[in-house]
């Protein structure tokens, strides 16, 4: 037997003798004292014990790599519609870096105790929810939900203030992106993956602020916009629109992240009636994930910057959709159904995600 088929094994048995947590009732009111966006502050104390050791491991060794990384911070983030070398963008993706970072730093001191850890999440998080004021591009910025969860996993050793600037901040990110009309972006972006985007966006931004009215503001979009985003028998507007799997799962991935955020707080918004082609979409998807089907990508795309993309060469916009790319979706889906974790698995998902999301 490889090396890697037997730790994938291990690596799944594992998983399964833990409980599905995220399946369980919502935490006891005691543990809610500070509001979360994914990881309550009891979760998190027991994190270290959900995570099967070689991932934690995993997760820990690539956190210590970028534990000294300075901050990235700049006024304006900006990657939709550039293509590499255009308009600053390798710049904005060492800002997005940032916020990735946050997540990975933060679990990494949950995982290992170590407070190099600790302290990188907390500067990346003061720095920029201090400073940073937010563009409501949501492509550009979807990531900074990958910060709140950061600041799930390290706000129990922030002091008061610094919880409130936080918590600022998210009020803004929650108005903007949960407004109406959307701030920034065309008609079909109402539609497309960019609303799932600024509904994850909102929805922790809304959590993490505690207030009912963002939060309730929050399943509204996410309801009204599944039936949007997702037609009958389960097929992705994005997928009609760009001819891509690729813009599939990137709707998706967010719909089952802001998913199970509410399933956190005991609130089911994937079983919702409103949502039930969520997991339709899943079922149509599975088998290009499973490979027994393809797909070539973006062959009849209706955008004309994936032509551009496609002109320049830019690797992922001409040939076969790669079924890696969905790992993270049934990653997340198997939270709902854990019929699907064996083919989570199958995918490889990174070490970050089964930490945070596996357990």
């Amino acid at each position: 037997m490889s090396t890697h088929l037997m730790r994938r094994r291990i690596v799944l048995a594992g998983l399964l003798a833990l409980p599905l947590a995220g399946l369980r009732a919502a935490p006891r009111p005691h543990e809610g004292a500070l509001p979360f966006a994914l990881t309550s502050a009891a979760r998190a104390r027991t994190l270290k014990a959900r995570v099967v050791p070689a991932i934690a491991e995993q997760v820990v060794k690539a956190a210590r790599k970028d534990a000294a990384r300075p901050v990235h911070l700049m006024a304006e983030v900006r990657t939709g519609g550039l293509l590499k070398g255009e308009g600053g963008r390798e710049t904005s993706q060492q800002a997005q870096e940032d916020w990735r970072q946050a997540r990975l730093q933060a679990l990494a001191w949950r995982l290992s105790g170590e407070m190099a850890h600790f302290e990188a999440a907390r500067q990346l998080l003061l720095a920029w929810s201090g400073a940073y004021q937010p563009s409501f591009s949501p492509v550009d910025e979807t990531e900074l939900a990958s910060l709140l969860m950061g600041f799930d996993l390290v706000q129990e050793r922030l002091n008061g203030v610094e919880r409130e600037q936080v918590q600022a901040f998210c009020r803004t990110l929650a108005h903007g992106y949960l407004s109406d009309p959307i701030k920034v972006g065309g008609p079909s972006t109402a539609r497309n993956n960019w609303h799932s985007h600024r509904i994850k966006i909102g929805t922790a931004a809304a959590y993490v602020t505690g207030d009912a009215l963002l939060i309730a503001r929050a399943k509204e979009h996410f309801l009204a916009h599944v039936p949007r985003n997702i037609g009958v028998g389960g097929v992705p507007f994005d997928f009609e629109q760009r001819d891509a799997l690729h813009y599939t799962t990137y709707s998706l991935e967010p719909l089952l992240t802001t998913a199970l955020m509410a399933q956190a707080h005991g609130d089911d918004w994937y079983g919702a009636p409103e949502a039930r082609r969520l997991a339709e979409a899943l079922a149509w998807l599975a088998p290009y994930a499973q490979g027994r089907k393809t797909h070539e990508e973006f062959a009849k795309s209706a955008v004309p910057f994936d032509r551009k993309r496609v002109a320049a060469g830019e690797k992922g916009f001409t040939g076969n959709w790669e079924p890696k790319g969905a790992a993270n979706v049934y990653l997340l889906a198997a939270r709902f159904d854990p019929a699907y974790l064996p083919l989570a698995l199958e995918l490889r998902p990174p070490a970050w995600a089964l930490a945070l999301y596996g357990t």
